[in-house]
């Protein structure tokens, strides 16, 4: 009787193998979709089309990219987390997914934790502390100096309430122990500009977004956020550097809907990697001002699971509302 059921499960095993390995070596074997969440021409949706690329030459099928927009990036999450887990609709997921549920808690018809399943991060962009050379800062240690001489009297600009910068500033200001007053925009390149008109005395940027403005006389960049300095910015020094104990970066990679077969999710992953990896694809990447990464599901999982619980602690703190 024994012997029967090691047989059993021998022959069992023997049958379920084939078909694992054949779904991993016919797939794709139709066109697949990438939700981006954003629209067209920001950090996130060009880093998409750079991973989107290099699959569709892996695969010999096309990935495409379609942007579904609106809601601060919910609209396209929500579409993907109701998507089929066939590996045929993917999302390009950002650190916006890991503050969703500290901002909206149980108005989310979908579960951020269990109905996408991350598979590679491929690019962490780091922010800039940037101000306005009229002002007298020349370190973010004089803006913390500043705070602290005169609660509330530094004034920083986002791009409206609940963003990624925002929530960004929120740690910043837990850190460092400091009260600012926030002045929100309708948008980064309006809060962008309200530092170079002088109207705030400063604002986190993203890094992709100021490539070409790095030498401007308009701006006075007086840190990072990254954990080292940024190699398109050397001379400036990383907030830790500047005596306030914290980094952070917007983080880019690819996911799917829950359901996916996990050796397709492997497969992915290691066309992800394989890109990053590549002189072309990680030039392209550093040269935008982010830097690439690359890792296995597991890694990124740990990586999501980790800033789920940063933000929502941070977000609760911060008494921030949607």
């Amino acid at each position: 009787m024994k012997r029967l059921k090691v047989l059993i499960s021998a022959l069992a095993l023997g049958f379920m193998l084939p078909a694992a390995s054949v779904l991993a070596q016919s797939y794709p074997a139709r066109p697949v979709k990438i939700i981006v969440p954003y629209a067209v021409g920001g950090t996130g949706d060009i880093l998409a089309r750079l991973i989107a690329q290099e699959i569709t030459r892996a695969a010999g099928q096309s990935v495409l990219v379609e942007n579904r927009t609106g809601a601060g990036g919910l609209i396209g999450y929500g579409a993907a987390a109701k998507s089929a887990g066939d590996g045929y609709t993917l999302i390009a997921m950002d650190s916006t997914l890991t503050m969703y549920p500290g901002l909206h808690g149980d108005k989310l018809d979908w579960n951020v934790e269990t109905d996408l399943l991350p598979i590679s991060m491929y690019a962490r962009s780091a922010f800039a502390l940037i101000t306005n050379p009229a002002r007298q800062y020349s370190s973010a240690a004089d803006l913390i100096r500043a705070a602290r001489q005169k609660s509330d009297s530094v004034t920083f600009g986002t791009p409206g309430t609940a963003t990624v910068h925002h929530v960004f500033t929120s740690l910043l200001l837990e850190t460092a122990n400091v009260r600012m007053t926030h002045v929100p925009y309708r948008g980064a390149s309006e809060a962008l500009t309200a530092v170079l008109s002088n109207s705030v005395d400063w604002t986190f940027v993203a890094l992709p977004t100021i490539t070409g403005q790095l030498n401007s006389d308009r701006m006075r960049i007086l840190a990072v956020t990254s954990d080292t300095r940024s190699g398109l910015l050397p001379q400036v020094p990383t907030l830790r550097e500047s005596g306030i104990a914290m980094s952070v970066a917007n983080w880019f990679g690819l996911g799917a809907p829950k359901g996916a077969p996990p050796e397709v999710l492997d497969w992915l992953a290691r066309r992800a990697i394989d890109a990053v990896r590549s002189p072309d694809v990680s030039a392209k990447i550093r040269s935008m001002g982010a830097e690439p990464v690359g890792n296995t599901p597991a890694e990124f999982a740990a990586a999501v699971k980790a800033d789920l619980k940063l933000w929502t602690q941070v977000i609760r703190d911060a008494g921030i509302r949607q």
